[in-house]
């Protein structure tokens, strides 16, 4: 496991799942990664081939989508954090944040310059706050102030 920046490439996950939605995010990151440089935000997309009439991966989209994620997040584990991926209406979008968004792209060729065409799409934004990332744990019930703890029933944080 790589580290940018001091901070670990991976690290505990979370699931927040809906009928035709699902974010799975790293709720540990605030407020480490603020002043750390990595102030580019980069979404991989991938698009389903298969997508079920929810919107979701299908079982044979979910099997490529794992195999690349897992590629691609090895080749970038030294410049670039996966904090959160949001999958709805067919597509995969995986949220990254680097300080260096031509490297980025440099490493994400390298990653897959003996593999098929990929159906995927880049797309970045300056994001120094993080302010997409702080939006989805809000969504999500995952509180940056609550050190990422989800609320229980009652809306109390979880020990």
């Amino acid at each position: 496991m790589g580290s940018v920046n001091g901070i670990p490439s991976d690290g505990k996950w979370f699931l927040a799942k809906g009928k035709t939605s699902m974010i799975r995010a790293r709720p540990d990151l605030l407020p480490a990664v603020l002043g750390a440089g990595l102030n580019e935000r980069v979404v991989v997309s991938w698009q389903c081939r298969n997508p079920l009439s929810s919107g979701l991966p299908s079982n044979t989209d979910y099997a490529e989508i794992k195999e690349f994620e897992a590629l691609i997040v090895r080749f970038l584990e030294e410049g670039a954090l996966l904090a959160f991926v949001l999958t709805q209406e067919g597509a995969v979008n995986m949220n990254f944040y680097t300080s260096d968004t031509g490297w980025f792209v440099e490493r994400i060729n390298e990653a897959l310059e003996d593999k098929p065409v990929q159906p995927i799409e880049l797309s970045t934004e300056s994001d120094p706050d993080w302010s997409e990332y702080r939006a989805m744990l809000e969504a999500t019930g995952m509180s940056a102030a609550a050190g990422g703890q989800a609320p229980d029933h009652t809306g109390n944080n979880k020990d």
